[in-house]
């Protein structure tokens, strides 16, 4: 993983300061936010009493789930970048690196990127999984669910800097819309693409849906589309990313912009 240069540059700007980790904070206080709002305010006696457990974890998940798909969608749209990582575009324009290579090497930053950000949630998920209680299974579903949302969103982004990235206000609507359409409407009409739904019965707090596919499992379901949706997706980026190559080899050739190793 590390000879691919995308996911080297991806692991140097992680070790560095800059804009990016100060978009990854305002995630973790949203989270915190919600970890203090859902709180057990007057103790877990009473919870217990009534047989309502607190909500603490599941809201915690969901507001994960929500801010990771935000930063992903940016971050594939450019809008958040790592101190010294290159864009897709430079490196599909100004590198000989097959075009293979650089999907395998972002794809894989992408997943990086978004264990890294995770792992900055551990701390809130801990003290949310230890008022809530639980199953560690179901919790591990529900991250690889937030891992494999991340990298669908990631990749819609990066189609939209590819086909209109030089219309800045544009691409920074448009990232926005799909976010908007994909996450609410799409994820009340079909349940079993929605995280919220997903995590609601992942961790027990059941909804009044019905799984599309009964035979098969919610969490293999959600996993399945989203990881079909992404192929998808990169097949895309592929063939946008060889037509602007093709495109700039006829107008002046393949140039070097900047070295790197093959």
């Amino acid at each position: 993983m590390r000879s691919n240069p995308l996911v080297t540059e991806v692991l140097a700007g992680l070790t560095r300061q800059g804009q990016a980790q100060l978009d990854a904070l305002g995630l973790l206080l949203v989270q915190a936010v919600v970890l203090f709002l859902w709180w057990p305010k007057d103790g877990l006696a009473p919870m217990l009493e009534s047989q309502h457990g607190p909500h603490t974890l599941t809201a915690v998940v969901m507001a994960m789930g929500a801010t990771t798909a935000y930063f992903a969608v940016r971050a594939g749209a450019e809008e958040v970048v790592l101190p010294g990582q290159h864009g897709l575009r430079d490196w599909a324009l100004a590198t000989p690196l097959g075009l293979g290579r650089i999907l395998r090497g972002y794809v894989l930053g992408q997943l990086v990127h978004s264990v890294h950000l995770l792992a900055l949630s551990s701390p809130l998920l801990l003290m949310a999984f230890t008022v809530s209680g639980g199953e560690w299974d179901a919790l591990g579903w529900c991250v690889a669910a937030t891992l494999v949302q991340a990298l669908f969103y990631r990749l819609c982004g990066a189609i939209t800097h590819v086909t209109i990235g030089q219309h800045r206000t544009e691409t920074r609507f448009f990232v926005r819309a799909i976010l908007m359409v994909v996450y609410v409407p799409v994820g009340l009409l079909a349940p079993v693409t929605s995280h919220v739904a997903f995590t609601s019965r992942a961790l027990g707090e059941h909804m009044n849906t019905q799984p599309a596919f009964p035979a098969v499992s919610d969490q293999v379901v959600f996993l399945a589309v989203y990881a079909g949706c992404s192929l998808l997706a990169a097949l895309v980026l592929h063939r946008l990313l060889l037509r602007e190559r093709r495109r700039m080899e006829r107008h002046d050739g393949a140039g070097v912009g900047w070295a790197v190793t093959p």
